[in-house]
């Protein structure tokens, strides 16, 4: 398991340095706006001759965990098909990267899911950025390898917090059981949760945004995310494995059960250290709070070793 840091020198930028690469926008009426959406980069609605972009440039301390070259590659993906929004321009360098402005899309709220046309919409979403034919990410990185890392980054200064032990010892058990069970690697958005969502309610379209975390990974590692982070009721669980799997798959559900728990140790962590680095104005503390409060539900789950079980492979009979 490789919890080194990568290792990726970006060119620090300002929005006016970033500008002013932009060949095409040279000479033209050009204005921007820091927006307040975004907990990980410093965003910006650019405007060009009265036209809109969304621009972004890596936040502070970003490239430890953040590969931007796989991140635009899962863009590319994204837009290929259709889910995403259009990629403009790319400064592999700095890693600022522009998109298209989607004027008619609003951000997905937390009631939005319990629209079933919007659910299913999702659902098919996600299904349909895994199984693109012929693409791959450069980066192949399991959730489990993003969460050691976060650990890692954690451990080295600041507040751990006081459940630490349970957070790690349940985060090896459930790589072990996953691992045992086998990965089929395929492309994930790895950050699977309604602020990445936009719906355009006239035209019934659903676009998937902020590939930043993206790699080749275990696709229940995103439906788990999807899960957790939007507090899916127990129906709303079988109906999205239903939906991903057109049936009933129980090898599925306890998968995407273990990753909700895995999801949130994760970004448990990922929030203690942005605390320490980012240079993004968000109450990073409050947003670990959140996801110590929901684990200390889902690890008390009483199918929770049923789950690992049926994944190690363990018969319910003695030998």
């Amino acid at each position: 398991m490789d919890t080194t840091p990568l290792k990726q020198t970006l060119i620090k930028t300002d929005i006016d340095q970033a500008l002013s690469r932009i060949e095409t926008w040279k000479s033209k009426n050009i204005t921007y706006e820091l927006m307040t959406i975004g907990i990980t980069n410093p965003n910006y609605k650019v405007t060009v001759d009265g036209e809109h972009f969304f621009l972004k440039i890596p936040g502070a301390g970003t490239e430890a965990f953040i590969d931007r070259n796989n991140c635009h590659q899962a863009n590319i993906i994204g837009m290929e098909t259709g889910i995403g929004p259009k990629v403009l321009y790319y400064f592999e360098d700095t890693g600022v990267e522009v998109w298209e402005w989607m004027s008619n899309h609003r951000p997905v709220m937390f009631g939005d899911i319990y629209n079933e046309n919007i659910f299913r919409k999702i659902a098919t979403a996600a299904k349909t950025f895994h199984n693109i034919e012929g693409k791959y990410l450069p980066v192949k990185q399991t959730l489990f390898e993003q969460a050691w890392q976060m650990v890692k980054l954690a451990d080295n200064g600041g507040y751990l917090p006081p459940w630490y032990n349970r957070m790690v010892f349940i985060l090896k058990e459930i790589e072990e059981a996953v691992l045992a069970d086998g990965i089929d690697y395929k492309p994930c958005h790895n950050d699977f949760w309604t602020a990445n969502f936009m719906y355009d309610d006239s035209a019934d379209d659903f676009k998937l945004i902020d590939y930043e975390y993206a790699s080749m990974n275990d696709p229940y590692n995103d439906l788990g995310c999807y899960s957790t982070t939007n507090y899916l009721t127990e129906a709303m669980d079988v109906e999205l494995c239903k939906i991903y799997h057109d049936g009933r798959d129980e090898k599925g559900f306890a998968k995407m059960k273990l990753y909700k728990i895995a999801a949130d140790i994760k970004w448990g962590f990922w929030a203690l250290q942005q605390y320490l680095n980012s240079d993004v104005k968000f109450d990073f503390m409050n947003w670990y709070g959140m996801k110590s409060a929901r684990l200390q539900h889902l690890w008390l789950d009483p199918r929770l070793d049923y789950w690992l079980n049926l994944l190690n492979g363990k018969s319910a009979f003695r030998k």
